[in-house]
Formats: structure tokens, sequence, C-alpha cells
């Protein structure tokens, strides 16, 4: 890791927590990262009928819709959940340019690493970075909500409309997929660190919003699920997504996310995921 970049105290601490997500941050002497299945996103549009085709037979049941919403659900993981999250903790936001970003695909077809080569930084005024280079200073919270997402946007339109050219999977469609990553990261985050979630939700709500900044783009059906967890004197939100991944088109149950779930089972499964008893 890259140990003097403004972003580099983040990546750390994000790979350090158990929050699904590994990032690699890598000096400008990096040409790319070690080891095998390593996509730079500039390269990854041509790559997405092949992805697809695996993610539909390894992943998905044979079922080609389900890996387009797979593919859109992992691209927002692994670079909004990040972004986002990082942006939500330093008021550092990190703005990707597809020539110095990869993701890792596994043998499954699913993405499961991102790595960024020196990203430009955007941060608020008074910042001690920000005179470094590849640092620019915008005047506020909401122009540096902006300022990543239209970043976001630029590095993955490419992809969304070549994963339209492929399937019949709608781009609006993919972009609510995309959009999920936010709430999950800042609702994940915010119980991590014990801020409180509803500002979390409504911060990325703000973020969200910036997708269709110009342009709509994203479906956005979110909505949050409260539930108070044994022994908890407080409700914990949960996210509702925007969109289906239709797993359960070719698996045994839905997601607790999914927006086709109802809540009672919802909660249902939460509980027992949540308040399972811990075994020595």
């Amino acid at each position: 890791m890259h140990s003097c970049h403004p972003l580099a105290g983040v990546v750390r601490w994000i790979n350090e927590h158990e929050l699904y997500l590994q990032v690699g941050l890598l000096g400008a002497e990096e040409e790319a990262p070690a080891g095998p299945g390593w996509v730079r996103l500039d390269e990854l549009p041509a790559r997405v009928p092949d992805l697809l085709d695996l993610l539909t037979e390894v992943s998905c049941g044979g079922n080609r819709t389900s890996a387009s919403a797979f593919l859109a659900a992992d691209l927002g993981h692994q670079l909004v959940s990040f972004a986002a999250g990082t942006v939500y903790l330093t008021a550092r936001a990190p703005l990707p340019s597809a020539d110095r970003l990869w993701v890792r695909v596994h043998e499954s077809g699913r993405l499961y690493q991102v790595a960024l080569q020196r990203p430009d930084v955007a941060v608020l005024p008074g910042d001690p970075m920000a005179r470094r280079p590849g640092v620019e200073v915008v005047e506020d919270e909401d122009a540096l909500d902006l300022r990543f997402m239209s970043a976001i946007v630029a590095v993955l339109e490419p992809v969304v409309e070549a994963v339209r050219a492929h399937t019949r999977y709608g781009t609006r469609q993919q972009w609510g997929m995309i959009a999920d990553a936010a709430y999950q990261a800042l609702l994940t985050l915010s119980a991590e660190i014990g801020r409180d979630q509803r500002e979390g939700w409504e911060r990325a709500a703000r973020m969200v919003g910036h997708l269709n900044a110009g342009t709509p783009r994203a479906i956005t059906r979110q909505r949050p699920f409260p539930l108070r967890l044994a022994e908890k004197d407080t409700d914990r939100l949960f996210l509702v997504r925007g969109g289906c991944c239709f797993y359960y088109r070719y698996g045994d149950a839905k997601c607790a996310t999914c927006p086709l779930e109802a809540d009672d089972q919802r909660e249902r499964v939460l509980r027992t995921q949540y308040e399972a008893p811990q075994h020595a």
C-alpha cells in the first residue's frame, strides 16, 4: 500500500475490519495488482459477454437476468461501497479513473476485490492534504458527494451499457442495484462505529441522488427496515434493496434484503441471523 496517499489510512482500516470488502492501493511504480483474475475497468466492457456467461453457468443457475443483476450488485459493492464509505468516514472522496482501477474476478464470476492506483481525491476546505498533488478542494459536503458520484458514473457507465447490449436487463435496473451499495455501506459503517444509522441512511440517500444528476439513471426504491434485536435498546436499520437479483428463481429462498420478500419473513430471517446462539 502507498502509505503517504490521502486514502492510505482509511484503506488500511477497511481491510482490517470484517466489512466484506478488500481494497488495494497501488503506488505509481506498480503497473497492476499482483495475482490472477484482475481486470482493469476500461477493459471490462469488452469482457462483459464472457463474464455474464460465466456467472450464468456457475453462480446463477442458468439465469442470465440474475447474472446481470449480480454483476451490477458486485460493481456497486466493490466501487460504491468503498467510495461512499470513505467519504462517510473521512470526508475524502476517491475519484477513480477507469485506466487506474481494477476489479478481481473469482472463478465463480463474482467480483471480490478492488484496487486503485494513486486515485485523485476530493476534500473539503481545511483538509491537511489539500495541497498535495492529485487533490482538489470542493466547497461543501454536497459538492463532495456530487464529485465522487460523478466519477463513479464515468467509470461504470460503459460497463452498464455493455450489459444492456448483451441482455434484456435495463440500465435503470442496473443503476438501482449499484445504488443499493451506498445504503448498505453507510448502514454497516454507522453500526460498526456507533453513529446514528438514520443519519447514515439520509446521507446515503443524498449520495444516491447524485447518480441521477443530469440524467435519470437509478430507480431508487430502497427503504430502511427497523428491527429491535434481542438485548438491544434501540432499533437497528437493515436495507430493503431497490431491486431483486432473482436468486429465488433457482435458489431455495429470497434474500433477507429482497424487495419482494414479505416483512414478517424478513424479520424471521434477520432474527435468525443476528440473534442466533453463539456456540463456543
